[in-house]
């Protein structure tokens, strides 16, 4: 108690060292919370970035799946000729015309 009095009395620079140190105290504890969200934040958004990509991919990839799949379906029809053709179509579950 006695030193508080002391620095009162004597010196304000001392106090104000005082009062310093303890505000560079607390500007480094508020900030380094302030570092810590962005570190969660950043750390958050790269998480749903790289869902996002992945997500993309297994689109991407399902389409590549069904172009070539209509690819082959072309190359099988254009080697068909008439009679197959038309018996292929006959007996195709999307032929909606009634069995006579």
């Amino acid at each position: 108690m006695s030193g508080l009095f002391s620095l009162l009395s004597g010196s304000w620079h001392g106090l104000l060292t005082v009062a310093a140190v303890v505000a560079a105290f607390i500007a480094a504890w508020f900030g380094g919370k302030q570092v810590g969200k962005s570190q969660q934040r950043a750390s958050a958004q790269v998480a749903e970035a790289q869902k996002s990509a992945s997500q993309v991919a297994v689109v991407a990839r399902k389409q590549a799946n069904n172009i070539q799949e209509a690819k082959d379906v072309q190359t099988t029809n254009a080697v068909l000729n008439d009679a197959d053709a038309r018996h292929k179509l006959q007996q195709s579950p999307f032929n909606t015309r009634d069995s006579q």
